[in-house]
């Protein structure tokens, strides 16, 4: 199975070339020493189409593939494989693709696919773990269970609780172990919140009136209050079945923070600067002030350009800035600074900090000039003290998200590495690189040479033995 890109569209060139085989290698090479406490499965999910798209392909079209690097006493195997919803599974079947994407919403009748349902759940976003269930995740419906060995168990709707989206970015609070999660909606009321309890069965859900369909990728949560950014980034579902873009940038629609508290159903909303943010780091309360940061946007209505280039409307072509919001809930204020001019994205902490305050915030960045989404050259360690550290991967490599696993041994917040799928473009090969959290401009303490290519992909988690 091989996808031949013969239409030559931009977003199946270069690093976005989907992989054609699942792979089990075991006694990878390793350049460097692996830290003897590092121990456990790295594994990248990301978009990896099995057959040649039907019409114009963008990269959140690529059925789903996980890769899972394994280090046991110093030994690494790799491992990688298509999570095989019941649409792939249908498309197997036939041989070729029968779904559409964003750019043409073919939705298959029974005819074509059987009982796997006109849309194909792609599961391509992201991986978590909670409740001793490994879930697939993207944000068009539910998760879908894996095992750590990469097989596909199936959908996971929570006992019947989840009948479409669930975001691709749930927060589980270290604290409760709850993991808390939201939808958005293309129909009234637009918004729904989840709480799921630590034993992974679904608490409660609230609806969530919102002035129209909007795209919200990501959230934040802290020890008492969840936190919503409803912004100009619009949802047309009927524009995308016209054969227009589903996602648009409406100047009109105001930009509001929004704040619930966890034990509530109302959410009091504070208006803002007109953007949009893609992912947050991480958010906590003092007192009556809630605090949060993220990569901020102009604007990201995202197409495919040239050569894999993206271009946004209703903005510039400039990437998010990391940014920090001050909530003042007495004052129904926010202030927004943008403390860096670093372009990048794919924000990460020690998650062990999630909704309470940390001081160490990682990200991809830019440090050249860049237009492709996603080709990271930098791995930036933001400390709160105001002070930045970068590591450069190199002028023809490109990093992905930096994932923190955590030292068992640590004590401080920083205690741990960052691990990144690093591929390099003059020869086409990808190493799981280790870097010292407390270090990062020290680069690479270690570098695991994978068998293959590991292609553009989207997000990555840590799970310890």
């Amino acid at each position: 199975m091989t996808v031949t890109n013969d239409r030559d569209q931009p977003m199946l060139r270069g690093l976005f070339v989907p992989v054609s085989e699942e792979r089990d290698v075991t006694g990878l090479s390793v350049t460097g020493q692996l830290p003897p406490g590092l121990s456990g499965t790295f594994i990248r999910n990301g978009p990896n189409p099995m057959f040649e798209p039907l019409g114009r392909y963008h990269m959140f079209d690529g059925d789903g593939m996980l890769h899972a690097v394994t280090i046991d006493d110093g030994r690494v195997a790799y491992r990688n494989r298509w999570i095989r919803s019941a649409g792939l599974e249908a498309e197997m079947k036939a041989g070729r693709a029968l779904y559409g994407g964003l750019g043409d919403m073919h939705m298959p009748g029974p005819d074509e696919v059987g009982d796997a349902g006109p849309m194909k759940n792609l599961a391509n976003t992201n991986i978590v773990e909670h409740a001793g269930r490994l879930l697939a995740l993207w944000e068009a419906g539910p998760p879908t269970e894996v095992t750590r060995d990469l097989d596909t168990i199936g959908l996971h709707d929570f006992g019947g609780s989840v009948d479409g989206a669930f975001t691709a970015h749930p927060k589980i609070d270290p604290r409760t172990g709850e993991m808390l999660a939201f939808a958005y909606l293309p129909f009234a009321p637009y918004l729904r919140y989840y709480e799921i309890a630590a034993d992974g069965t679904m608490s409660r859900t609230v609806d969530i009136e919102l002035p129209e369909a909007i795209v919200m990728h990501d959230f934040a949560i802290t020890e008492n209050h969840v936190v919503f950014v409803d912004s100009p980034m619009v949802l047309d579902i009927m524009a995308a079945l016209n054969g227009e873009p589903m996602f648009r940038w409406n100047p009109d629609h105001a930009t509001r923070v929004g704040v619930m508290p966890r034990d509530g159903d109302q959410v009091s909303w504070y208006e803002t600067e007109s953007a949009y943010v893609n992912h947050f780091w991480n958010a906590w309360e003092d007192g009556t002030t809630i605090t949060f940061a993220g990569s901020r946007l102009v604007g990201a209505a995202y197409t495919a350009g040239e050569d894999g280039a993206m271009d946004r409307e209703g903005a510039d072509a400039e990437p998010g800035r990391p940014t920090r919001f001050d909530v003042d809930l007495v004052a129904g204020t926010v202030k927004v600074e943008q403390f860096d001019d670093m372009g990048g994205d794919y924000t990460r902490i020690n998650d062990a900090y999630c909704g309470v305050r940390s001081r160490y915030l990682y990200m991809g960045g830019f440090r050249d000039e860049a237009t492709i989404v996603g080709h990271f050259d930098t791995i930036a360690k933001y400390d709160d003290d105001g002070t930045r550290t970068t590591w450069y991967c190199g002028p023809n490599c490109v990093t992905g998200e930096a994932t923190f696993a955590p030292d068992p041994d640590g004590t401080t917040e920083d205690d741990g590495w960052l691990l990144a799928c690093v591929t390099d473009r003059t020869d086409d090969r990808t190493d799981l690189v280790v870097i010292d959290a407390r270090d990062v401009a020290g680069g690479p303490v270690a570098r695991i040479h994978l068998p293959a290519r590991v292609p553009f992909g989207f997000h990555s988690n840590w799970l310890a033995t």
